[in-house]
């Protein structure tokens, strides 16, 4: 490889910087093993002057090999002018789980840590066009579907692959001429896991076989992007503005195309979300299922049908269960929850079309603000009896597909004092409140919800 050549790559990586980078001096936390690929692009960084800290994540596999990986990446950074940060992880701690998930997950920790403390523009990857092509291989080979078959991004926000463009074997002629020190994971030469695998005994035979065979397998997100605008057509024909499918369209679509769309939608909200075999297979239900009812996905997904629509149901593993609000606190400070805001102030000009009004004195405190649940009742305001909160919120017009979130608050004697509705534009007022809470002419203050 001549010297012009050789710089073709510190070329590739500055355009890229230039393409992708708004920041005019970016910084950037870089993932540096000690192999080539990593090596080769910390000593691109350095020759273009890019404000960088190492990062080096020593999985304490290989005995004193690690602990020379972590060496040579420790002293090149300080002769190439970075901080290192090599952080030693316990390898016992993957708890028999896949130990390269395990690993993976490990090390995007440490680097966001980084990125977050060092105040960084990204994380900067030595991904090269060699890997490109074993992921999208890896998708198909698993059984990804086509909308699954997209590629690595150069920047994707967060993520920096300036090498992406660049093939092993031009990085491998580059670190020679440029005399970049590496070391070898021989581990790598292990078939034991699936890139191992691909790389060592598929690719060198397809190259023989049938040569251009990798252009043609990068040309596969193409594809995979055509057919991700036809879900997008297709979605939006059949959801409506309150983001349910219409029950009639989407069964009549072929399984295999509502499975990829209810995927799509679920992707929206969790990007790296994957559904199995089974998962996908309980969308076929979906023909027989009665309104009200709902199958389930994932630990956290559910479809609802509500009469003619069907509704993609995200319960938040983190939802509110339990939370107490404090007369004194409030006195102090307004408490906010997603949309709503919880204080306490004068009953003088009352809003009633927007906010919700509670005579603090007579609510027993503290209150408890919880999601309802099946049996809960109570008196709405203007009612002489009890009405369940199910019931409530049906003659309100809240969906079943939005009933999961609605609210209650609970005073210290157990009695339900108020509902708070689900999230909706334009509904007002946020709720209802119990008769035995409503506001009168001794009112003077309120708790008030809006």
């Amino acid at each position: 490889m001549s010297k012009s050549a050789s710089l073709q790559i510190e070329k590739r990586v500055w355009q890229n910087l230039e393409d992708y980078i708004e920041v005019s001096a970016p910084r950037f936390i870089v993932a540096v093993s000690g192999g080539p690929d990593s090596m080769a692009l910390l000593y691109t960084f350095h020759k273009l002057n890019v404000d960088s800290i190492v990062a080096h994540i020593n999985y304490g596999k290989r005995a004193e090999e690690s602990e020379k990986d972590a060496e040579l990446v420790e002293q090149m950074a300080y002769e190439w002018g970075f901080d290192c940060h090599s952080v030693k992880v316990d390898p016992e701690e993957a708890d028999n789980k896949n130990f390269q998930q395990w690993a993976r997950k490990v090390r995007y920790e440490v680097f966001r840590s980084l990125a977050e403390e060092y105040d960084a523009d990204g994380i900067a990857l030595a991904h090269h066009e060699d890997d490109q092509v074993e992921t999208i291989l890896q998708k198909l080979f698993r059984g990804s579907g086509l909308e699954s078959w997209s590629a690595m991004d150069i920047w994707d926000g967060e993520l920096f692959r300036p090498l992406l463009e660049t093939g092993r074997e031009e990085i491998m002629k580059y670190c020679v001429q440029q005399a970049i020190p590496y070391r070898i994971d021989k581990s790598n030469l292990s078939s034991e896991f699936a890139r191992n695998f691909l790389r060592n005994e598929w690719l060198e035979r397809l190259d023989q076989h049938f040569p251009g065979w990798k252009e043609n397998v990068k040309r596969l997100p193409a594809q995979a992007e055509l057919f991700s605008t036809a879900l997008d057509w297709i979605s939006n024909q059949i959801t409506d503005d309150r983001d349910c499918l219409d029950r009639d369209q989407f069964i009549s679509l072929e399984p295999e195309l509502a499975q990829a769309l209810i995927l799509k939608k679920m992707k929206e909200v969790h990007p790296g979300i994957e559904l199995n075999r089974d998962a996908l297979s309980e969308i076929d239900k979906l023909q027989e299922l009665q309104t009200g009812k709902a199958i389930q996905l994932t630990e956290n997904y559910e479809i609802l049908r509500d009469r003619e629509r069907f509704k993609i149901v995200y319960n938040r593993p983190d939802a509110l269960k339990l939370l107490e609000l404090k007369q004194d606190e409030l006195e102090n400070h307004p408490f906010s929850l997603d949309n709503l805001v919880f204080e306490i102030g004068s009953c003088e000009d009352p809003d009633f079309e927007n906010a919700l009004y509670l005579d603090i004195d007579k609510l027993e405190w503290p209150l408890t603000l919880r999601n309802w649940k099946s049996g809960d009742a109570f008196q709405p305001l203007g009612m002489e009896g009890h009405q369940k909160v199910s019931d409530h919120l049906t003659n309100r017009k809240v969906s079943a597909s939005e009933k999961n979130s609605a609210l209650v608050i609970v005073s210290f004697d157990e009695t339900i004092c108020a509902i708070i509705f689900p999230p909706i534009e334009n509904r007002r007022p946020p709720g209802t409140i119990a008769e035995s809470v409503k506001c009168d002419h001794t009112t003077d203050r309120c708790l008030i919800i809006k």
